[in-house]
């Protein structure tokens, strides 16, 4: 198939990336780094280690995922080359989902080998490695990544110069980094007149609203893969059994975990679909 051939090409393009590839190996050392924590606090083991990771995940995995791919298809608009691309049996649509899929295949395997270097250092400091645990982290991980591909892969399709994507790929970063957490305060203050306080209650559709920023969602269904590993201050609230202490009410079935996978996948796909309908309607 078309998308296909674009896809390989787009990967063997965007490996060759210096930047790229010194932003994995930061990715991976960071990984490693993470890990050891437990062993320099002298609390917990492997399976903690994986914990602090995903943590760090949260924040390195969507600038990784957004410099990777925020040039997918803007920077060949710019440059002129896509209309070399399109001159091929490419049609516009072979070429975002080659576009998507090429460099989701570059950040998941990053990932991957991140999550290898955890591995490996789990092994050698811990002497174990928690295969399950590993391997759920690291998948739920190169989910979040796909989330911020398909996020910087429409921006790049909706866009037609560099530096428009870059300022979107930017805002889009800070918007889930910072903002939305801002936005959450807001939203209490508007609606008790006071700032939140430790073990009050809220509506279930604000944790929804939460929850809707990939990283939290991505962060809910980590506490649930590590929820049954005896980690030192886990209360067994890994997951939607952490929701139900916050909810005012019985919790609904959008803040099940299953639901949070739901929110992953419609970071991918949606961004996508809009930003080709508007690149399927450019004047090139």
């Amino acid at each position: 198939m078309s998308w296909t051939a674009v896809a390989r090409k787009d990967f063997a393009d965007a490996v060759r990336s210096r930047l790229l590839w010194g932003i994995v190996g930061i990715f991976a050392l960071l990984m490693g780094v993470s890990t050891l924590v437990p062993e320099l606090i002298d609390v917990g083991g492997a399976v903690l280690g994986y914990s602090f990771a995903a943590d760090l995940a949260a924040t390195l995995v969507p600038i990784t995922a957004l410099v990777a791919a925020y040039l997918a298809i803007a920077g060949e608009r710019e440059s002129g080359s896509i209309k070399i691309l399109l001159g091929a049996p490419h049609s516009r649509a072979d070429v975002t989902l080659g576009k998507l899929v090429g460099r989701s295949a570059v950040v998941v395997a990053g990932i991957l080998s991140g999550f290898l270097v955890a591995g490996a250092v789990a092994l050698v400091v811990y002497g174990e490695l928690a295969v399950a645990e590993l391997a759920s982290v690291a998948l739920l991980t190169a989910a979040l990544g796909l989330a911020f591909v398909g996020l910087a892969v429409g921006i790049s399709a909706a866009t037609a110069t560099r530096s428009r994507a870059m300022t979107l790929a930017i805002g889009v970063f800070f918007v889930f980094a910072l903002l939305w957490d801002l936005a959450m305060l807001a939203i209490t203050y508007l609606r008790t007149g006071n700032l939140p306080t430790l073990g009050a209650s809220v509506p279930a559709w604000q944790l929804l609203v939460e929850r809707l920023n990939p990283s939290r969602a991505f962060g809910q269904l980590v506490d649930a893969a590590l929820a049954g590993a005896d980690l030192p201050g886990a209360g067994g609230g890994g997951g939607a059994t952490g929701v139900t202490g916050q909810v005012s009410g019985s919790v609904p079935f959008y803040l099940d975990d299953w639901f949070m996978l739901v929110v992953l996948v419609a970071w991918t796909a949606i961004p996508v679909i809009l930003g080709h309908l508007r690149f399927r309607a450019a004047d090139l």
